[in-house]
């Protein structure tokens, strides 16, 4: 699509559609309003802001291990969101499991070997007023991408 707002609509119906609760899970910022603003370009593919549930289709925003397919723009399925003990949405949560289509690194369970563990990591950048950062998981939701992202993509 060629438009984020259109992505996100869509994205969000999709997510509505799967009929599991839906989480917003909240950014940790430092930095002031200057961070808690800052879009995802910004904060270096962190949202300040994601809305997830089971089954949703999600893309990887950052390189964690390239030998093992976990690069920026790899595509899963979230498994499972794992919170804190008493904890919950928005609270930011202690890791993800994502199903990613293209994985190929050790099994976490052996009966899924695209499993992945993932938590949430910290960019931070150089903002007006000092330094900002950023504490989320590294994905965002994509039953769909913008016409840019998908440049150079093998999909």
């Amino acid at each position: 699509m060629p438009r984020k707002s259109d992505i996100s609509e869509f994205n969000i119906d999709r997510l509505k559609s799967l009929n599991y609760p839906i989480a917003r899970i909240n950014a940790i910022h430092t930095g002031g309003s200057e961070a808690r603003k800052a879009d995802s370009d910004v904060a270096k593919g962190l949202e300040c802001q994601l809305l997830l549930a089971r089954g949703a289709r999600v893309m990887l925003r950052t390189n964690l291990w390239t030998e093992a397919g976990l690069v920026n723009s790899s595509v899963g399925t979230v498994q499972e969101i794992i919170f804190e003990e008493n904890q919950s949405p928005p609270s930011l949560l202690i890791a993800i499991l994502i199903e990613f289509d293209n994985y190929s690194g050790p099994a976490i369970i052996m009966k899924c070997k695209r499993l992945v563990l993932i938590s949430p990591i910290r960019h931070s950048w150089k903002g007006k007023k000092g330094t900002c950062s950023c504490l989320q998981v590294p994905i965002c939701l994509a039953w769909t991408i913008t016409v840019h992202k998908s440049q150079g993509l093998t999909l």
